[in-house]
């Protein structure tokens, strides 16, 4: 069971280290110099190879057998659902709205390599609305399914996130230069404020 438990650990830590790798300026440089023409493929490419990468690492975390870490009652069960619920709600809100960006089909149809810094919306209470509902998500199915299995994904995907903010909030000056500095300064990065003045 714990040599279960390593190798789902161990696998999305390269998940997240490839996901990095592929993410970054350097390397897509690299690939639009030898993709030529179809560099405008690149992210779709991506996108079909994360997918791919998620769905084995998934199929791993629920076919092994994992250590209960507590009793699950009603009230958790019914938290758990709420909590995870809404987290998805948003995700969807949020994937749906990144859609043409995220696929990669904005660059393929239209050409449009530029990103749009986005300030409307639900990117008026958090700047990162996306991850924000993953994190309520994966805290919420861990409520609902309280298994060792889970609780390691769920500090993984947190931690290498955390970390990965940093590194996009420098990204997104260098990209927007003072409009993003403005935002950061308006809208908190995950946490929405209770009250505003």
């Amino acid at each position: 069971m714990i040599t279960s438990h390593i190798i789902l650990a161990s696998g999305w830590i390269l998940y997240c280290t490839l996901h990095s790798i592929f993410a970054s300026i350097r390397f897509k440089q690299i690939a639009g110099q030898r993709m030529g023409s179809q560099h405008k493929f690149f992210r779709l490419y991506y996108i079909i190879f994360a997918f791919a990468g998620f769905a084995a690492i998934m199929i791993h975390l629920v076919t092994i057998s994992s250590y209960r870490l507590f009793i699950i009652t009603p009230a958790a069960t019914i938290i758990g659902s709420i909590v995870a619920a809404f987290g998805f709600i948003v995700m969807s809100v949020c994937i749906i709205k990144y859609f043409m960006q995220l696929s990669g089909l904005k660059e393929i149809i239209g050409n449009e390599a530029r990103n749009e810094l986005m300030i409307t919306g639900i990117h008026k209470i958090v700047r990162h609305p996306l991850y924000t509902a993953t994190f309520i998500f994966i805290w919420g199915l861990l409520i609902l399914y309280p298994y060792l299995s889970l609780l390691i994904v769920d500090i993984i995907i947190t931690a290498y996130t955390l970390i990965g903010l940093h590194f996009e909030e420098q990204k997104l000056e260098k990209e927007f230069g003072n409009a993003y500095r403005m935002y950061k300064q308006k809208v908190p990065m995950l946490i929405p404020k209770l009250s505003h003045r």
